[in-house]
């Protein structure tokens, strides 16, 4: 009897865990406070309950909006954002991650660098 509980007790928390409703979704949540406290020229991160992703800076806050600048390849005017349209946000702190010309000279030197050993040891070879 002792056997056959070791063997079924696994199996029966497993289908009691996915027959049980998901209670970790986060409800809706209230923005506002968050957003209405950051101070102008914050880089963010926001999700819009339009599906929309975008980077950014605050500008200002405007009662119940607050004025963001967009992060974009061409300039765009500033978006009046309700806190309501927030799905998430993120505060990004400064100096977060490499800048693409960043990116392109780390990789042009590293394929240099393994250019030049495997031609070292190409060289080595022959001799």
């Amino acid at each position: 009897m002792r056997i056959a509980t070791r063997r079924h007790l696994p199996a029966a928390l497993l289908v009691l865990a996915l027959a049980a409703p998901a209670t970790a979704q986060e409800a809706a949540r209230d923005w506002k406070p968050l957003a209405s406290s950051l101070q102008p020229r914050t880089r963010i991160e926001l999700d819009l309950e339009d599906g929309t992703h975008v980077d950014g800076t605050v500008l200002a806050h405007e009662g119940d909006l607050f004025v963001f600048s967009p992060k974009t390849r061409l300039p765009v005017a500033p978006w009046r954002i309700g806190y309501s349209e927030i799905r998430s946000l993120d505060v990004k702190q400064s100096g977060e991650g490499m800048k693409p010309g960043t990116k392109v000279l780390l990789g042009v030197g590293i394929g240099v660098g393994v250019f030049l050993l495997l031609a070292g040891i190409a060289a080595a070879m022959s001799y």
